[in-house]
Parts: C-alpha cells; structure tokens; sequence
C-alpha cells in the first residue's frame, strides 16, 4: 500500500470514527429529548380534557347511548375518560376501551391490536383520563431525525476524505516527483537530480542522493580510466614480445610450433585489450548521439579478419536503414555474437548472420547450432565479449537476447530501434 493510501485511510478512518461517535451521542440525546417531549405532549393533552372537563360538567352528566367521542384527525392518537368505578364515559372513535383502562396514573406501554402505545393516564376529581399515542410514529420520527443526522455527517467524511486526498497528493507531489526522476534516469545519466522548490523534508533525501550520484560517478569514471590506462600500457610490451617472436621464428625454425602457440596468445591478449577498449570507450560515448552507421558497413567490419569467415552465411534485406550508433561500435558488437557463435557452435557447421527490419527496429539474429562445449545458459555467460554487447545495446537503447527456436539451436538477436 503506497504512503498516500495510509495516510488516507488513516485519517479518514480517525474523522468517521470521531464524526459517528459524535453522530451517535447526538442522536441518544435528540431520541431522548423528542420521547420526552412526547410524553409531556400526552400529558398536556390528558391536562386539557380535564380543563375542559372541569369547565362543562354537563358533558358527563347527560345521559348518552353512544360513549364515542368524534373522530380524532390522526388514527395514532386516542383519548378516553372512565369514573372511578370503571365505567367508561367518553373515549374517541375506534379506541379499546378494556385496552385503554387505566387505575394508575402516569405512563405506561401496552399492546393493542398488535401495536405498542404509549399511554399516559391523569386522574382527576374522581375521573382518570387518558391519552394515547402510537409507538409507530415515534419511530418513524425518530428514523427521519437519524437520516436528517446520517446524511449531513456522511456528505461531510466524504468531503472531508476528498480534501485530505487533494492535501496529501499536493504534499506528496515532490517525492512523486522525485521518483519519477529518479525512474526515468538511465544507468550513466548520474548528473545531479533536481526536482525545483523540494520541501525543507525532502532536502535531506535529494540532497544525500546526489551526493551518492556523484561518488558513484567517481567510482565509474575512476574504473574507465584505470581500464583504459591499462589497456594502453598493456598494448606496447605485447606488441613488442610479439616482434620478438616473429624474430625467433626466423632464426630458429625448429621452435616454430612452439613459437606459433606463443604468437596466438600474444594475439588473444592484443584481442581482450582491444576489448576492454572498446568498453571503455563504450562506457563514455552519449546514448544519443548523432552518429550513424550503414548496415552494410557494420557487416564488412565486423567479419574483416575474422578466422573461420568462410562459416558464416549472411541474409540481409535490402535498403536497410542505418543504425542510430557509431560504426564501430555496432559492428564490434556483431563481431563479438559471431565470435561467441563461431566458438560455441558445432564444428563445421553453418553460422547465419540474418538481418532484417521489424516495423520501427532492424533486428540482428545469429544463428548457431549448440555443440558440446556451449555454455548451458548463454544469457549468463560471463565472457568479456557478451558484456561488451550488453554494454552497447544497453548504451543505445537495444534489446539483446538469447533465443532457443528449437532443441539444439541458438539465436542470439539485437534488436536495434532506427
């Protein structure tokens, strides 16, 4: 889960939390205050029939066949009044009388006809009135009081997520950023990084990676200059031993096996040192520069004095477009495939250099039979030469690969983009 994610679902987890136990205790006490005022409400009523009462006894006096009263506007209401010994003089049209038949004043809850009532019973002069209401539109009541408190709460956590959302994005945008600097950098792109005006938080972090760039830069460019120095000072005593040898073999023919080993050393050691020069020079070209090089060239470089030439088969398509790389660059890297291909191989067998294009990109595949003596995973093989091609596919934005087509048979494909 990325940081952004957490704090979000932190904060938003700690606002509805707060906000719901707010909401809650709110509705507890508007749920008791709203029961309260209803029962006052019930009481006020059973007060303002006994008034009524009070002021025209006649009511109760004249004799009356029908005790029901008027029908009351809402059916979750009812009213009756009962003497003190029982008899029910007036109640409201449709109430239960045995339902409504109180001795005790004060409150109480009862079923009638299935539903719960809240009953409030007054007894006064003699008389108990009582008044009644329907638990059902408490209820609903108090439904519309939780939805009046859910709504507002819910539209303000989602708000309130919306805006720490926006907040922490906007705080965050730096150190995205900087990962995406830091992302789309290449492996020799170890220039300073720069993200403009960095919070005084990511100082520290941008600050302590640059200056790891830049040891790590030190490093690279100390190592380039010890290999090339090397090499350079490498290559005198060896081409002058190899005078040498050429100078013994002519004054003493019957060393000359012995002396012909000694020179095909001499020329394996003269082949790494230019490969190691070729690294370093790989190691300092830009991986955007504006040299080119014609596929036909990179081709009769790379196979110029190269032993056992005449195993190689060549296919290549017409009016190729030319590589986004320097010459030599390119065609040691072929070189060394047909090189590695030619040592690896079966013995005798054909090798096919193939090079054609594949939409926007011209592919190079070399084409080999295993022999005995390939290594078991070519793609890891730590030879000079296959590092010197990773180098340069890696430098110019190439793809290098081992493909196995079929038991027994080995490509090894660059896939240049032109």
């Amino acid at each position: 889960m990325t940081l952004k994610r957490r704090l979000v679902l932190g904060v938003g987890l700690a606002l509805g939390v707060l906000w719901a136990s707010a909401a809650a205790l709110l509705f507890l006490d508007l749920r008791s205050q709203v029961s309260d005022t209803l029962d006052e409400r019930l009481a006020a009523s059973a007060r303002m029939v006994a008034g009524l009462v009070a002021r025209q006894p006649g009511l109760l006096e004249s004799p009356r066949s029908d005790t029901e009263l008027v029908q009351p506007e809402s059916e979750g209401v009812a009213c009756q009044i009962q003497a003190a010994g029982g008899e029910v003089l007036v109640r409201t049209e449709g109430a239960n009388s045995q339902a409504l038949d109180a001795r005790e004043p004060g409150y109480r809850n009862t079923m009638i006809s299935g539903e719960r009532w809240r009953l409030y019973t007054l007894e006064h002069n003699g008389l108990h009135i009582t008044t009644a209401d329907r638990m059902t539109e408490r209820g609903e009541l108090r439904e519309g009081i939780l939805l009046v408190l859910v709504a507002p709460f819910a539209l303000a956590l989602a708000g309130g997520i919306g805006v720490v959302w926006f907040g922490i994005s906007r705080g965050l945008a730096p150190l995205e950023q900087l990962s995406r600097e830091v992302s789309r950098r290449r492996p020799s792109m170890l220039t300073p990084v720069d993200i403009g005006s960095a919070p005084a938080e990511l100082q520290p972090v941008v600050s302590t990676l640059n200056d790891l760039l830049a040891r790590v830069n030190e490093a690279i460019q100390r190592e380039q200059h010890f290999a090339s120095q090397a090499a350079h000072e490498l290559r005198t005593p060896l081409t002058a031993i190899k005078t040498n040898l050429q100078v013994a073999a002519r004054q003493a023919p019957e060393a000359s096996r012995a002396l012909d080993q000694a020179q095909a050393g001499i020329q394996r050691m003269q082949r790494i040192i230019e490969q190691l020069l070729m690294l370093a020079r790989v190691e300092r070209a830009g991986a955007h520069g504006h040299e080119r090089a014609a596929v036909e060239t990179v081709i009769h470089q790379a196979i110029a004095d190269l032993p056992e030439r005449d195993r190689i088969r060549i296919d290549s398509e017409a009016s190729l477009p030319d590589l986004p790389l320097p010459a030599p660059l390119a065609s040691t890297a072929l070189r060394n495939l047909l090189e590695n291909a030619l040592r690896h191989g079966t013995n005798g067998e054909t090798v096919e250099l193939r090079v054609q294009c594949s939409g926007t990109d011209l592919v190079m595949t070399v084409t080999n039979p295993a022999g005995d003596h390939a290594p078991a995973d070519p793609e890891r093989s730590d030879g000079l030469g296959l590092t010197i091609v990773r180098a340069i596919t890696e430098r110019f934005d190439a793809r290098f690969e081992f493909r196995h087509p079929r038991e027994g048979m080995v490509e090894a494909v660059i896939t240049w983009p032109t």
